[in-house]
């Protein structure tokens, strides 16, 4: 496991898990999370928020491209086959 990290200009948080046969990435989203919409392409996460100032979008790099990703309780996990 990595230490916690602060990414994307909302300084949402980051962790990242290294387990034998998967890597599991989790980002705390907020309160935007209602709103938010993710999806995978290739080794990319890319999250959607829609909000009141518009529509933002962040992107995460993927270790692998093997990757399911859905957002629960406003968090977004990110699992990785190895």
């Amino acid at each position: 496991m990595t230490p916690q990290h602060k990414a994307g200009e909302n300084e949402a948080f980051v962790r990242r898990y290294e387990y034998d046969d998967e890597s599991v990435i989790a980002v705390d989203l907020g309160s935007k999370a209602g709103e938010s919409t993710v999806d995978v392409v290739g080794d990319t996460a890319i999250v959607i928020t829609e909000t009141s100032d518009g529509e933002h979008q962040e992107e995460f790099d993927l270790p692998g491209e093997e990757a399911r990703a859905f957002i629960r309780n406003g968090v977004l996990t990110i699992e990785v086959e190895q």
